[in-house]
């Protein structure tokens, strides 16, 4: 499936900033751990990531389609297509402001934000 670097119509094209996951499920003064559930053909609304995190890929191998705002992709530039391996984590540094697509069945994923530099 090619996929294109354009927002789909029901993408939320606002300013406004929505939570970086589904739900929080710990949280102490050092991390802080969410529940990702992402279905088939759904979207993480537009949000940012102030602390660096690890994402625990659980289940679901995408694609999934980040499309970065306000310029803060940096070198990954607009948009970069993300294919988890369940069973894997991925470190990702803070600072970006994105949506993403999921256009691959269901994807289930444990975030770990540090809230304190590590």
């Amino acid at each position: 499936m090619a996929l294109g670097h354009k927002f789909p119509k029901e993408a939320d094209m606002s300013d406004k900033l929505h939570p970086i996951a589904t739900e929080v499920i710990f949280e102490d003064e050092r991390v802080r751990v969410w529940n990702q559930v992402v279905p088939a053909g759904g979207e993480i609304k537009r949000h940012r990531h102030d602390h660096d995190y690890y994402l625990i890929n659980v289940s679901g191998a995408g694609p999934i389609e980040v499309l970065f705002h306000d310029s803060t992709g940096g070198e990954q530039g607009e948009s970069v297509t993300f294919s988890p391996k369940p069973g894997s984590a991925n470190y990702v540094k803070k600072g970006h402001v994105e949506t993403a697509i999921n256009h691959g069945d269901e994807y289930r994923a444990i975030l770990v934000e540090f809230k304190q530099e590590i």
